[in-house]
């Protein structure tokens, strides 16, 4: 199968992921490519809103805050939209030998108050392959609150990463859910990163050189937020 586009990836957003897949493309520029899809996909969610007045959720992890995350809300909260921001750490480790058994526990979250009572939750991650980030945050949110729309978003996924997440929940939850991405592969590397994906292991394309790195870092985004 290779690589398939939506039909919402313009030569704009093609030419993104080309620079997200260049090995070449260092970390500034990469975390700056990621704000631009952010940027992007807030112009695609203004679109699919079903009530053009609601607040948002937007869910993150710590490692698409400040650039992923902040594109989606520079758009968002700049045509007046109301964004109350969640940001997990997640210790992502595989018990088996399976990357199906793979887990994503929470080791730290921040919520802005007022998260809880939305209409519209956006989840985003960067890439999603086995959906257990994803799974694991969407989790915790649900377990809080009733959005009657969940926009489910990442630049690029896995062929059968929708089926893998949609397996963990009932279906009066499914029916929520609402999928926006760019790309769709079906290879990974030997590595286990989604191929082409988004060039490799985003921990170390940011610069955060390891999962235990991204973990110890508070986002730029979370600061600000935090006391204002």
């Amino acid at each position: 199968m290779g690589r398939i586009f939506e039909k919402s990836a313009n030569k704009e957003v093609i030419s993104l992921l080309d620079k997200l897949v260049d090995k070449k493309t260092e970390s500034k520029e990469y975390a700056q490519t990621m704000y631009k899809l952010g940027n992007e996909f807030g112009n695609l969610i203004l679109e699919k809103m079903i009530d053009p007045y609601d607040e948002i959720t937007l869910a993150c992890t710590v490692e698409d805050a400040d650039y992923l995350g902040r594109g989606i809300i520079d758009v968002l909260e700049g045509k007046g939209k109301r964004i109350f921001l969640t940001v997990f750490w997640n210790k992502r480790f595989n018990p088996g030998n399976e990357s199906s058994l793979a887990v994503a526990p929470i080791i730290r979250e921040f919520h802005e108050e007022g998260y809880k009572n939305v209409r519209t939750m956006i989840i985003i991650k960067s890439v999603i392959s086995n959906s257990c980030v994803v799974r694991t945050n969407l989790t915790r949110l649900i377990e809080e609150s009733n959005p009657s729309q969940i926009l489910i978003v990442a630049p690029v996924l896995l062929n059968g990463a929708i089926k893998n997440l949609e397996n963990e929940f009932e279906e009066d939850i499914i029916r929520r859910f609402e999928y926006l991405y760019f790309a769709e592969d079906d290879k990974r590397t030997e590595q286990g990163f989604v191929d082409p994906g988004i060039g490799g292991d985003v921990y170390q394309r940011l610069g955060f050189e390891s999962q235990a790195g991204k973990n110890r870092f508070t986002p730029e985004i979370v600061k600000e937020r935090r006391y204002k």
